[in-house]
């Protein structure tokens, strides 16, 4: 199983400096990837359900700084050259498929093939609104977004014509490094397993508990079995977050699943100048998941 980390990319202590110290302490501890999340642009007022907290109320600020993902990880991974870069998650619809897939393509080419795309539809009603894109067909756009991506990154001449977008008569280059960027999606709806093994190389649940965990797992292959899908090619991220602890106990758990990629939170307190705790916390969890430090 391969351990990533999500970096501050968001937040109090979010700055350039940080992102290079947690990156390249990820990167000697022994961990396999770094992790960023994503917002565009944060309401004064938010009344949609946030679904990842038990409250269900969004409670960040909207002076909650809050970088690019992509320029983020970009930042990240030129720090620690030898870790993977995921978005946990990215909210397509927010982006143009033909510009996404361009700076996805273009990270991909810079860091070598490290890239893993971490995808989702959203949650959040007035971001969307913030961007004037429609929140109600998000799902199908998103699904479209995918394929024309795909089309880009293959370097033919991309002829595509759906029902939300158009797109014709160009190629794509640099095409990305690795042959497919992996797209895992968010989400745990029966709609967005459905999607997975349709249209994913995984699935990237965020903070849910370890039983619905091993509920999606199981529908998530029967699925992946029907569409007739190597068993072995399926990728299975998980991000307890706040919702369990990583202890011992519960990556035992997350190896008899069967999950590949695993990402810890590192919550980072205001009273930590220095990221003491969260040095600390990094330590934890990589002896928990015996993970080996490149000094030793």
């Amino acid at each position: 199983m391969q351990v990533g980390i999500i970096i501050p990319n968001a937040g109090p202590k979010c700055s350039p400096q940080h992102i290079v110290t947690v990156a390249r302490w990820a990167e000697e501890l022994g961990y396999h990837s770094l992790w960023v999340t994503d917002h565009v642009a944060l309401p004064v007022q938010c009344e949609s359900h946030y679904p990842y907290r038990s409250h269900g109320r969004w409670d960040y600020p909207p002076e909650t700084p809050w970088l690019d993902p992509l320029l983020a990880l970009s930042w990240a991974g030129a720090a620690a050259s030898r870790l993977k870069l995921g978005t946990s998650v990215l909210v397509g619809p927010l982006r143009h498929p033909v510009l996404l897939a361009k700076q996805l393509a273009t990270l991909d080419y810079l860091s070598g093939g490290r890239m893993m795309l971490g995808l989702g539809a959203g949650w959040m009603a007035e971001e969307f609104a913030t961007m004037n894109v429609s929140f109600e067909n998000r799902g199908r756009r998103l699904d479209e977004m995918v394929a024309l991506m795909r089309a880009c990154w293959s370097g033919e001449a991309v002829e595509f014509q759906g029902q939300f977008y158009q797109a014709s008569g160009f190629k794509m280059h640099p095409r990305p490094a690795q042959e497919r960027i992996p797209i895992i999606w968010g989400g745990h709806s029966a709609a967005s397993l459905r999607r997975v093994a349709r249209l994913g190389d995984g699935w990237h649940p965020t903070q849910i508990p370890l039983e619905q965990l091993a509920t999606g797992i199981g529908t998530l292959r029967q699925l992946w079995q029907e569409a007739e899908r190597d068993p072995a090619s399926l990728l299975v991220v998980a991000r307890p977050g706040n919702t369990y602890a990583i202890t011992p106990e519960s990556h035992a758990r997350h190896r008899e699943l069967g999950v590949t990629h695993l990402v810890a939170d590192t919550p980072i307190p205001e009273a930590d100048p220095d990221l003491a705790l969260l040095r600390q916390r990094m330590e934890e969890v990589a002896s928990i998941c015996g993970l080996t430090s490149s000094t030793s």
